[in-house]
């Protein structure tokens, strides 16, 4: 599994209108990276690498939906939606996977068993499954892979409402939330990780957590 990017340029004096821009729009670059062009058939790698890094996207806006005056609630609900098709596509992967290896050992060992016949029912099954869902999913891409739709969700990364600024020294007694890093003993996590758990995306500020 490929690693997720880098989220760059973030600091301890950034706004947190600011670092929530840069995580987004990293996420949305690294989410059409696996699968630029939706005209070629994409290797089950790149799928389900396409797959993890819209969670990673996902998880994202969640985490940070605070800071946004719609909630990214149309980005939210198409990234569930796609989700679950490849998810379904990757069921039918894996189940495809273990049956083929199962048969294998059958024709080997017991060539004229009942079972292989049922099993060949079943992994045929499987694979017509697996390419409607696949026809479905490449027909959605097409549309998210349009410059008109990226842009569009640039736009939505980009419009998080504005906080208030940090108290200047010389009036610490009207106390504002100060954006800061978790220490390091936390973590200032984007699901850098790699791995498939749900991503976190925290700002932490003095008088709350977003």
């Amino acid at each position: 599994m490929a690693k997720p990017l880098k989220v760059k340029k973030i600091s301890p004096e950034d706004r947190p209108e600011t670092a929530a821009k840069r995580i987004l729009r990293t996420r949305i670059k690294e989410f059409y990276s696996y699968w630029p062009d939706p005209d070629r058939r994409p290797t089950l790698e790149q799928l389900h690498n396409l797959r993890i890094s819209g969670k990673r996207l996902r998880y994202s806006a969640e985490s940070l939906r605070e800071l946004y005056p719609d909630r990214l609630a149309l980005m939210i609900d198409l990234l569930k939606r796609s989700q679950d098709i490849l998810g379904e596509i990757q069921d039918c992967v894996t189940q495809r996977r273990m049956i083929e290896a199962y048969l294998a050992r059958m024709r080997r060992r017991a060539p004229q068993d009942d079972q292989i016949n049922t099993l060949e029912n079943i992994l045929s099954e499987y694979e017509r499954r697996q390419s409607t869902l696949f026809a479905q999913f490449q027909e959605t891409w097409r549309g998210m892979t349009m410059d008109e739709f990226r842009e569009s969700l640039k736009a939505m990364a980009s419009r998080v409402k504005k906080t208030k600024r940090a108290p200047t020294p010389e009036n610490r007694e009207r106390r504002e939330p100060v954006l800061h890093m978790l220490g390091p003993a936390e973590s200032f996590s984007v699901d850098q990780t790699g791995d498939e758990a749900r991503a976190e995306a925290v700002v932490n500020v003095d008088d709350g957590h977003v």
